[in-house]
């Protein structure tokens, strides 16, 4: 026994400290280990899956801690479950995997396996139903961070990944979301149907047998990717290379558990889900902030197609925040300018109004009501930041490029010749360069100029199919791409300047090229104008690219591309941290050049490439 020796004074103080500490203890040990609880159902083809395994899981996150099992639990005869969990703090959202079972006459054992997004460990459901449904909606959100049944990544890509889910599929509620159900998506476009087919194809194997479950891992499995052994491996491999097995898989759904379904083989099985509202109107382009919200700028006003003047900022999963939208600050006809500083600063560049307005990462107005002209701004077009903090500003209508230093419109400079003209993209490099292309909307010449960071202009690159060359990207390797509108191309240049024997490079089904954006693993994302395709192309980095695909090569199906119904004529496509790829619908299809109608909003292609971490200053890379 340790003894207390003092006067009573002393005692009693010390006994108090002691019990103080006690309390804190408990406090903190409690608040360290929440105890939770779940219960759910687990189901196949809508009968009950009985003798499940259940695992409550969190997932992992990146410097702080390793996706791991918090509960486990067996599935009654009704397929009904419950556990009581503690998530682990500074882990990431949960999720639920079932493994095994017998659902009706269902030998399909450990082929059966299914999964469901639980939320965040700090607002989780209590009540879940994992079926087929839930496992698509899964595999699909969480495509770039699932390996098996573990999850890890970077915050906060990774849990506005699981955020996104909800918008497939609610499984709380045990249905299809609001989001994919209902207009602009649900019956307006084809994701609804090709979901529940994906769907479908999966209860082929968890309530047939195991001659069921190979054919569908065989048409799952892309060339050389690793083999497939359960139905959450299967939607996970459609997700992640959607180009393939779409006639197979889709000879797989048999019986319609779930409809509405598709009544013939897709071309992709990509999930595009389309968002609107919130003043978007003909958005040319989007930058997405820290958190992982959309910056949208938009070309007209509703319901015709005079300046637009709003700014319109949405949630990672399309819900419009911040008051959105935002006006004032001397938006007027923004086109295809728009950045975000290191500071959470937007500059969005005014192609009508030919001005520059800024606003905070709050949605603060920060420029005057006219906007900032400073350097002879005139139809700015194209923008970037550099990591010194420089805003680059492509002056379309003035032939130049305009460089406000530090971010001070005070500070400018004004940068002409050296064949800079109708400039219309910016992208920097590691070194901090600049490079623009000249002659958008031009026929018969194009052009990209380097520039030094301290405005010299070190070359002017001509040929390999630059013909209204629109949007310039740089890569991790110092490549840049530009997307060739008129000559339908992809023209890919060097870190030297040199342009690639490769170039143009052409692809079935990217039509006139607008937008381009670089994945986390360097492939290319384009965009067509024309044709409103989404083509991806492997970048300079062939073994991140499925099977034997070289450099240039398309990833997507040669012949289409990606298509959507709920796709418009495409300006601006960007990558954001949790593996969503989003597309500017700027002009509905239907309409003439000379009676164009402004897009409806954005698209986004659920989980497609590898992210990138956001703001995008200088070449991407990995959160």
């Amino acid at each position: 026994m340790i003894g207390i020796r003092g006067n009573r004074r002393e005692r009693s103080a010390l006994g108090i400290a002691v019990a103080l500490i006690a309390t804190a203890v408990c406090l903190l040990t409690a608040a360290s280990a929440r105890a939770d609880s779940i219960s759910g159902s687990a189901l196949a083809g809508g009968k009950p899956l009985a003798g499940s395994e259940i695992l409550i899981r969190q997932a992992g996150t990146e410097g702080s801690s390793q996706a791991t099992t918090l509960a486990t639990a067996t599935s009654a005869g009704n397929g009904s479950f419950s556990a009581a969990y503690a998530p682990v703090p500074d882990g990431g959202p949960l999720y639920a995997i079932a493994r095994g079972g017998v659902a009706g006459q269902s030998s399909a054992g450990r082929k059966i396996r299914l999964m469901a997004v639980l939320g965040r460990a700090d607002d989780p459901i209590a009540t879940v139903t994992l079926n087929e449904q839930s496992t698509v909606a899964s595999a699909y959100a969480l495509a770039q961070f699932l390996g098996g049944i573990a999850v890890d990544g970077a915050e906060p890509g990774l849990s506005n990944a699981a955020d996104t889910a909800a918008n497939l599929f609610e499984a709380r509620a045990g249905k299809v979301s609001f989001v994919l159900a209902s207009s602009p998506n649900g019956n307006a476009t084809e994701t609804l149907a090709k979901f529940n087919t994906v769907a479908n194809a999966l209860a082929r194997c968890t309530r047939g047998d195991p001659r069921k479950c190979r054919q569908l891992f065989a048409a799952a499995q892309a060339p050389g990717e690793p083999q497939v052994k359960n139905t959450l491996a299967a939607a996970h491999g459609l997700a992640l290379v959607p180009g393939h097995g779409t006639d197979d898989v889709f000879s797989l759904q048999g019986k319609q558990r779930y409809a509405p379904a598709l009544t013939e083989a897709p071309n992709d099985w990509t999930m595009a889900l389309v968002y609107v509202g919130s003043g978007m109107n003909a958005p040319g382009r989007m930058a997405f902030d820290a958190d992982g919200n959309i910056w949208v700028i938009n070309n007209f006003e509703a319901p015709g197609t005079t300046p637009g003047t709003k700014l319109t900022v949405l949630s990672p999963t399309g819900e419009p925040i911040l008051g959105s939208p935002i006006t004032g600050g001397g938006l007027g006809g923004a086109g295809y300018g728009v950045t975000i500083d290191q500071s959470a600063r937007v500059w969005v560049g005014n192609f009508a109004a030919s001005n520059v307005s800024l606003f905070s990462g709050t949605g603060a107005v920060l420029s005057p009501g006219t906007g900032f002209m400073q350097g002879g701004i005139s139809k700015p077009q194209g923008m970037a930041t550099d990591s010194q903090g420089n805003i680059w500003i492509a002056n379309f209508g003035g032939d130049s490029v305009v460089v406000y230093r530090d971010g001070d419109p005070s500070q400018f400079e004004q940068m002409t010749g050296s064949g800079i003209f109708n400039s219309f993209s910016v992208a920097i490099d590691a070194d901090d360069n600049a490079w623009v292309t000249n002659g958008a909307e031009a026929v018969a010449r194009g052009s990209v100029t380097k520039i030094a960071n301290d405005g010299t202009p070190l070359q002017t690159i001509r040929g390999g199919g630059l013909r209204s060359p629109q949007t310039i990207a740089v890569d991790q390797q110092g490549n840049l791409w530009v997307a060739n509108l008129l000559s339908k191309s992809v023209t890919l240049i060097g870190p030297d300047g040199k342009i690639s024997p490769l170039s143009p490079i052409r692809v079935n089904g990217m039509g006139g090229a607008w937008g381009l954006s670089i994945d986390g693993d360097g492939n290319v994302w384009v965009a067509g104008f024309p044709n409103t395709h989404i083509t991806l192309i492997c970048g300079a980095e062939p073994e991140s690219c499925p099977g034997d695909r070289e450099t240039g090569d398309p990833i997507s199906p040669k012949k289409n591309s990606y298509v959507s119904a709920g796709l418009q004529h495409l300006t601006g496509i960007q990558v954001d941290s949790a593996g969503n790829v989003w597309a500017a619908n700027n002009w509905t299809t239907g309409s003439s050049i000379k009676e164009f109608v402004g897009g409806n909003g954005l698209v986004e292609l659920v989980g497609a490439a590898p992210p990138v971490a956001t703001p995008l200053i200088g070449p991407p890379a990995s959160p």
